[in-house]
């Protein structure tokens, strides 16, 4: 996921001015909007565990929640203005209107320590220090250090940062996406020998119970974020007929650079010595070093950490910009409405900053940095799945309830997408109660799904005592006043 942490979709107004004629999207374009949105290399570690058998563990969520979500966030975009808050609030009212904006904000809240990770990870590889990957005080500090540092950039507007994170995405994930791929090719028409069985029974990874498959869960944050791009779903030519072959289009090659990228990962290292915060630079450094070109390792590591860390301004600022407009609404106090002269969302960059401090000691306090890593990483997918159950539910509702409101994309069978959607989404729930057996842990299965609970409730909760204690103070002059459902 990347997720286009921009979230331009939670602005009103973002959406309400049609383009010429001229300017209208080809659905190619619209296909290339959802892959820069849902890529990431971060993702691709996780599923590398299995193997061959990753064909099979990215097709389960591409078919079951990524099209019902780009099909049912499509057709509520063209329906209503505003995002995700407006679609739950249309379908159930503003206090889980509020809710759902709050889940798309703090789930990315809960996001960036692992990317971040990741970035410190890959830096570490690229100074020849793979030890340090595994120091949970060096990468907690990197995590600090890099988020606050980019947080008080963020103070001076977004324009800066979204340059440079457009260089990032080039340099930090295009080129060494392309690399993973390219380099198995080369490393395996060489002749040398693969990390795992490349068998086509090996497609359907084992089971062990279902603690062998929990990782599985990883992959639905690699194709979640597709809500942000629903609102240019406007900007098109008959967007009945051209939405959906840009939908499969991006489904398509999403998963087949998933897949590829996640076996070249496979293929070079081993399962026992993977880290999940480093596979990618793992497998740099494993390749180069075998095929004789060194020092190439480091270089793909560094372009994977500027990758990171080039967009990590860009993250800071983005998701929390659709809370301060609904915040602005009334929702939040007044404290937490204001902007700076640059009209960036000081107050509440500040406490992003801080929950981002407080989640960043887990990496200190969790004895494996991979298991810190995966800990925070599910906390974010269940977050995520919480918010696209409202989404799902709202789609089918409003179907239901306002079904002449005018949409120029519908979904067909909606009932049938908005229930696969839902199940899908609790199904990665549940499964991320269960530790993987993949990673070593002291804790029994109870504890660490208390840990899990604990932790996402004290995330999710939040909005529902904000909403209780609400005023009309806090309801700005020129807005009218919002009633509560």
């Amino acid at each position: 996921m990347s997720n286009d942490l921009t979230n331009s979709s939670t602005n009103p107004s973002s959406s309400d001015k049609s383009n010429p004629d001229g300017n209208l999207l080809a659905w190619p374009v619209m296909a290339f909007l959802i892959i820069a949105t849902t890529g990431s290399i971060a993702q691709l570690t996780a599923a590398s565990e299995y193997g061959l058998g990753a064909i099979t563990v990215y097709l389960i969520p591409a078919v079951l929640f990524m099209v019902p979500s780009a099909l049912i966030s499509a057709e509520l975009a063209t329906g209503w203005d505003g995002g995700i808050f407006a679609w739950v609030r249309e379908a159930f009212g503003d206090r889980l209107g509020f809710q759902a904006i709050w889940l798309q904000w703090i789930q990315s809240v809960a996001l960036y320590p692992t990317l971040l990770a990741f970035a410190a990870g890959s830096l570490a590889y690229a100074l020849g220090q793979p030890s340090l990957a595994n120091n949970g005080l060096y990468t907690g500090a990197v995590i600090l250090v890099i988020f606050w540092a980019a947080t008080l950039v963020a103070f001076r507007g977004l324009n800066a940062s979204a340059r440079l994170s457009s260089v990032g995405l080039i340099l930090g994930t295009i080129i060494p996406a392309a690399a993973l791929i390219i380099l198995m090719f080369i490393w395996l028409g060489e002749g040398n020998p693969s990390a795992v069985p490349l068998q086509i029974s090996d497609i359907v990874p084992s089971r062990n119970g279902i603690s062998s498959l929990v990782l599985i869960i990883g992959t639905f944050i690699a194709f979640a974020g597709l809500e942000v791009n629903a609102v240019h779903i406007k900007k098109m030519r008959d967007p009945g007929r051209n939405y959906p072959k840009g939908v499969a289009l991006a489904t398509i090659i999403i998963f087949v650079i998933y897949v590829l990228g996640t076996i070249s990962i496979a293929v070079a290292v081993p399962t026992s010595s993977l880290d999940l915060d480093a596979g990618a630079a793992q497998t740099f450094v494993t390749y180069m070093q075998g095929l004789g070109w060194g020092f190439g390792g480091r270089i793909l590591c560094f372009l994977l950490a500027f990758g990171a860390l080039a967009a990590a301004a860009t993250w800071v600022i983005g998701p929390s910009r659709g809370l301060l407009l609904v915040g602005q609404k009334g929702f939040l106090p007044p404290r937490f409405q204001k902007v700076n002269e640059e009209d960036v969302q000081v107050p509440i960059l500040l406490v992003q900053a801080v929950i981002v401090s407080i989640l960043a000691i887990a990496f200190v306090l969790i004895p494996s940095v991979s298991n810190a890593f995966w800990v925070l990483q599910t906390v974010t997918v269940e977050l995520y799945m919480l918010m696209y159950i409202l989404m799902f539910l709202s789609g089918w509702r409003l179907r239901q309830t306002e079904p002449d409101v005018k949409r120029s994309f519908r979904v067909p069978a909606m009932a049938l997408f908005a229930t696969l959607g839902t199940l899908s989404a609790i199904g990665a729930i549940l499964i991320g109660f269960f530790p993987p057996s993949q990673l070593s842990t002291s804790v029994s299965p109870l504890a660490y799904g208390a840990i899990l609970l604990v932790g996402i409730i004290i995330l999710a909760v939040p909005p529902q005592i904000i909403y209780h204690f609400r005023s009309p103070d806090w309801v700005p002059a020129q807005e009218e006043v919002v009633g509560s459902q």
